[in-house]
């Protein structure tokens, strides 16, 4: 039996952290004779030769990657584990059987779990993938999302997983209140973060004595819509009070824009930006959620304290929130490290092994 691990779409802040953790920590934590297989989109294979304790083959576009899988497949004793999955043609493989069923896991990431494109060929693409989703092994997620996909599809096994977030090794220090309370808006420039619902929750709720922060680097090519961002920010924010940060961010500068912030303000109502959201439960920042976010079910699972985007906010409960987050023991958050790895355990025991 083979199993290959595969990254299907060219994300390279997701792909490369995944990598890094089955590299560096998987690879210890549950070894193998043989350097796990990766099969990995991307534009930039020289990148990825960091990770030696891994055999990784790449390929330039999604459907040269799909046709790969679907040949490997012929052989029915070939398993593929696909990390989250934004590739169509996997699902259509899927539906049409040349994917088998015992073939198949998925970890969701989010995305594709949920609905928001509109129009007859997003509808008709939305059935399909809910038909292929029924034809999988196992499937790994987020509470949240787990009930969720659970809903439409109860008879296909599940687990629960958590994505391994690239935490720093100090906590990024909390922004001090002061006379500039600054917001960080949504985690990317997708139009999923709604940011100019959240514009508008953000003036009614703190008025215009804010900064907001808006990461807008990814994806490519969003310039129409970080356009209609910055029209909805003259008229509410007419001040200059928000910035859009337009261009790609690394690690360590997206650290220091957390450090100056004293909230998260997040409108998309599907689990996404988990990443960003530990590192603010670690740096005690709290933050905001749309209350169809289904990542709420998670925090109330650890304990942790959630504000929603419908509840009557001030710099006073702000403040209490922050307070709460200081308090928590966050060495038993199931979704840090180390909480995570006995899932990961779990999955790739699961996955890894022969049926007897």
């Amino acid at each position: 039996m083979t199993l290959f691990h595969v990254l299907g779409s060219d994300i390279p802040h997701h792909n490369h952290t995944v990598l890094r953790f089955f590299n560096e920590v998987m690879s210890r934590e549950l070894p193998t004779d043989a350097p796990r297989q990766f099969m990995v989109v991307t534009t930039t294979p020289e990148a990825l030769q960091v990770y030696t304790a891994l055999h990784i083959e790449t390929f330039t576009s999604k459907r040269a990657l799909a046709q790969a899988v679907i040949q490997r497949a012929a052989d029915r004793a070939t398993r593929f584990f696909f990390h989250g999955q934004f590739n169509p043609q996997i699902w259509l493989a899927l539906l049409s059987g040349k994917l088998r069923r015992q073939q198949a896991f998925w970890h969701i990431w989010g995305a594709d779990l949920y609905e928001e494109g509109r129009g007859i060929k997003y509808q008709l693409f939305y059935l399909l993938r809910r038909l292929a989703q029924r034809r999988l092994a196992h499937v790994f997620a987020t509470r949240g999302d787990l009930h969720a996909f659970q809903q439409r599809h109860p008879r296909v096994p599940t687990s629960l997983l958590y994505f391994p977030t690239r935490m720093p090794e100090a906590a990024v220090p909390a922004g001090a209140y002061g006379d500039d309370f600054t917001l960080l808006l949504g985690n990317s420039g997708d139009r999923s973060n709604r940011h100019i619902e959240g514009l508008q929750a953000i003036h009614a709720q703190f008025g215009d004595k804010v900064k907001v922060l808006v990461p807008l680097g990814y994806p490519d090519n969003n310039h129409a819509y970080i356009a209609e961002i910055a029209t909805a920010a003259q008229r509410l924010f007419p001040q200059g009070q928000v910035s859009l940060l337009r261009d790609k961010i690394d690690f360590d500068t997206y650290l220091q824009l957390l450090s100056g912030c004293q909230l998260g303000y997040f409108m998309f109502e599907r689990q996404q930006g988990i990443g960003t959201l530990c590192l603010l439960i670690q740096a005690n920042i709290p933050f905001v959620l749309n209350r169809k976010n289904p990542f709420w079910r998670d925090l109330s699972e650890q304990g942790l304290s959630v504000l929603f985007s419908e509840d009557v906010l001030d710099a006073a409960r702000v403040a209490e929130a922050q307070r709460q987050l200081a308090q928590c023991d966050k060495s038993s958050i199931a979704f840090f490290a180390p909480g995570y790895l006995a899932g990961w355990r779990h999955a790739l025991t699961l996955s890894e092994r022969e049926r007897t």
